[in-house]
């Protein structure tokens, strides 16, 4: 990844071991670097007042750095750590990883959050902390992101295995997360889970159980993985304006505390909201003051913000920022086992190809997407989309033929579609102008009267009023009467 701020004046540390970036890294002459004192207590309280949007602050600062000042102040190699992996060099980032013994404490923390992290490295290192009888509660694997098994790593993988070995990973988060709330954690994963699964009721249920668990001061990133998780339940139910409330009540309780470092993934759940309802001037509102820009300070931490990104994109119709967006993203996905995230994005871009009249480019992810879908238990996922999919998998199922779990999406896509008929429409056209025959005309239509009664209201053949019903389809880009009226009504001339 090239980056803007390389300088000259301060030459790459090549003699450490550990992998520190080259100069493309180094900071800008004009920025004032914190001392590598500072940055060792900065990182002392990690998780306490200074998180990863704090360590991401301090970038530049990290990145300059000597191999002096790491033999001084070890732990300034944590925040380097982190910084790596935000910025998607996750080889670099596992080099830093062999400074530390195996038994160290910020080895195994700093292991425990690395995205090239496998299930079943993951269960040497819970087991190892056992033996040894460590135990790590600072563990965050949310990053203020609104999920938890598809947080920091992609723990879904996991989630057939979460009913039937509860006891595993109870003993395991036990290592990791302030016991006392460590039921309502499993509960939660368990939710999510569920949630993907398709199984609502089950969901909310669990869910609204973690809520009261996770209100302190403690655990507010659980609290904010809950309130969203609960949002998305109500969502899945056909209750858009319930998951508008439950937003604010999040951004509230966000105030309160300081804000940590979720207020921005905050803001992009609530564009995720705006999506569904159809609320084009807010989308703006986001996309010109809160969006993150990816030409810029990439940040794989903003992954949740790319994703509702992409879809701002498929909205506004730019196929090519979708797939250039998409394809940045693809490799580091890839690399960190993100399989939930990968599915999301083909099924994004299937749905950018099927609109740009890319039929067979669109099967070809789609099928993709069904695979890993079907393989992984990703029902929601898909389901989400709603509206938007609906046209290509109806089209797909006709040309490639049923199958039980084809027919099984379709049924939950329709549900969405049938609650959510303008989530990723294209905004519609300010600018269309009708002639009072045409106005007059829709409003019959609207009544539900028929073309020869609308003739004989005008005095004019039947031909007529299909020349004028042919002009509105045009301004209206639709291809019935049915959607003429619905149109119409949105844009307020009926």
């Amino acid at each position: 990844m090239e980056d803007t701020t390389k300088t000259k004046n301060t030459p790459p540390p090549q003699e450490m071991m550990i992998g520190t970036p080259d100069e493309q890294f180094a900071p800008p002459e004009e920025k004032q670097l914190l001392p590598p004192e500072e940055l060792n207590k900065r990182m002392y309280s990690f998780f306490n007042r200074y998180y990863l949007a704090g360590a991401r602050r301090d970038r530049d600062s990290y990145y300059a750095l000597t191999p002096e000042d790491f033999k001084a102040y070890p732990l300034c190699l944590c925040g380097l750590f982190v910084n790596l992996i935000m910025d998607g060099q996750l080889d670099k980032a596992g080099e830093i990883l062999q400074n530390f013994d195996e038994n160290n404490m910020a080895r195994i923390g700093l292991e425990l959050s690395y995205p090239k992290l496998t299930a079943r490295r993951l269960f040497e290192i819970v087991n190892h902390m056992k033996a040894i009888g460590m135990n790590i509660p600072t563990i965050q694997i949310t990053a203020g992101r609104p999920s938890v098994l598809n947080g920091v790593l992609d723990y879904t993988r996991l989630g057939p295995f979460l009913e039937g070995r509860k006891d595993e990973f109870l003993e395991g988060m036990q290592l990791m997360y302030d016991g006392t709330i460590v039921p309502a954690l499993y509960n939660l994963c368990l939710a999510e889970w569920q949630y993907q699964q398709n199984r609502l009721m089950d969901a909310g249920l669990l869910v609204s159980k973690t809520i009261k668990e996770f209100d302190n001061d403690q655990q507010r990133r659980l609290l904010f993985v809950a309130l969203y998780l609960q949002a998305k339940v109500l969502l899945a139910s056909g209750k858009v304006s319930n998951m508008e409330g439950y937003i604010k009540n999040i951004r509230r309780f966000a105030k309160e505390t300081g804000e940590l470092e979720f207020s921005a993934n905050i803001n992009a759940a609530e564009a995720y909201t705006f999506l569904y309802s159809g609320n084009h001037e807010a989308l703006d509102g986001w996309l010109a003051s809160d969006a993150p820009d990816e030409l810029e300070d990439f940040n794989m931490l903003d992954l949740y913000r790319y994703m509702v990104k992409i879809r701002c994109y498929i909205v506004k119709s730019k196929p090519m920022a979708v797939q250039a967006l998409a394809e940045r993203l693809r490799p580091l996905l890839e690399e960190g086992m993100r399989y939930m995230d990968l599915c999301e994005l083909d099924l994004l871009l299937a749905i950018c190809f099927f609109r740009a009249d890319e039929k067979q480019h669109a099967f070809h992810t789609l099928e993709s997407v069904i695979r890993t879908a079907k393989r992984r238990g990703y029902y929601r996922l898909v389901a989400d989309e709603g509206a938007a999919l609906l046209p290509l998998l109806v089209e797909y199922i006709k040309e490639r033929g049923e199958t039980p779990f084809l027919m099984r999406l379709a049924e939950d896509v329709r549900d969405m579609a049938s609650w959510y008929p303008l989530y990723l429409k294209p905004a519609r056209k300010d600018d269309v102008e009708f002639s009072k025959i045409e106005l007059n005309l829709l409003k019959f239509l609207e009544q539900g009267k028929s073309k020869e009664e609308i003739a004989d209201y005008f005095f004019v053949s039947v031909n007529t009023v299909k020349f004028h019903m042919k002009n509105i389809y045009k301004k209206l880009d639709v291809t019935t009467v049915h959607q003429a009226v619905w149109e119409a009504r949105l844009m307020g001339v009926i």
